[in-house]
């Protein structure tokens, strides 16, 4: 399915994307940890950015980068966590491996900025609820190369990707092979990056040309669903569903696809959601 995209005038300072790998060391022996791990993971971030700069930290939390009254995003995601898992059951998991890798991307100049490595080396992570409670140590933090992006780049959607249609005031989460998807998806995508120019200033050039996007579910596909509870144990708890483990083909400027990769694709990014990969 095709979509138009407005041609805007160029950055007037280079954007800033990053990704960094943490490996995590559990301090006790087969830990275990709750499935609704995205949210104190979110913490965790928001904690981080506090240490090297509150008020931003504020900012992101409370306001983030509004594209008008009711549209802002945060522009920075995560993935999964990845490790070997032992005994497993409704609530949770056990950790086998050694090490947890979980990689953090961020496409704002100051977010990136703000989460050097220096600010994660030897941190401490504890997830907990009223059923598990596991710390582990951040041994090494890994700067990770930027992949090639193409006009047409093929992506995995390696952690639950959220898209929704909002009716009668409840989102409808839909599948990637939903008609549907490929409309938010994009213009979702479209939002993420016109609230990167409205926070950098930049103003959308009056000789207006238009830009084709395209999104294209590649056969072959694993699709999965998971349902993740965020903000766990408030008042506010919240079930969203994605779908994950899909590769897809996204054709758009560089831009659209790096706001996409780096900040993360569909709803509740910072969440932990829309982590996609590059493949191929």
């Amino acid at each position: 399915m095709l979509f138009r995209l407005y041609k805007f005038v160029k950055y007037k300072r280079p954007n800033f994307t990053m990704r960094f790998k943490l490996h995590l060391r559990p301090i006790s022996s087969r830990p275990r940890i709750m499935w609704n791990y995205h949210y104190p993971l979110s913490t965790f971030l928001y904690s981080k950015i506090a240490s090297a700069d509150e008020n931003y930290s504020t900012f992101l939390h409370d306001t983030g980068y509004k594209l008008n009254k009711s549209k802002s995003f945060k522009h920075f995601t995560f993935s999964d966590l990845r490790c070997k898992i032992g005994k497993s059951d409704t609530k949770g998991f056990e950790v086998v491996s050694p090490l947890i890798e979980w990689t953090v991307s961020f496409y704002i100049d100051k977010a990136a900025e703000s989460f050097i490595v220096g600010l994660f080396q030897d941190q401490e992570i504890r997830l907990f609820d009223k059923f598990h409670d596991a710390k582990f140590m951040i041994e090494r933090v890994e700067t990770l190369s930027e992949p090639i992006i193409l006009a047409t780049t093929k992506l995995k959607a390696t952690s639950a990707m959220v898209v929704a249609e909002k009716i009668n005031d409840m989102d409808q989460y839909l599948e990637p092979t939903d008609e549907r998807f490929s409309k938010y998806l994009i213009d979702g995508l479209r939002d993420k990056y016109l609230s990167a120019m409205i926070e950098r200033g930049e103003k959308i050039n009056p000789d207006i040309q238009h830009q084709e996007i395209s999104f294209r579910l590649t056969e072959g596909s694993n699709i999965k669903s998971r349902k993740v509870t965020i903000k766990d144990g408030k008042s506010s708890a919240t079930e969203v569903r994605g779908f994950r483990n899909f590769e897809f083909e996204l054709t758009a400027p560089e831009e659209i696809i790096k706001v996409g990769l780096y900040g993360g694709m569909g709803k509740e990014a910072s969440q932990g959601f829309g982590f996609c990969e590059v493949v191929g």
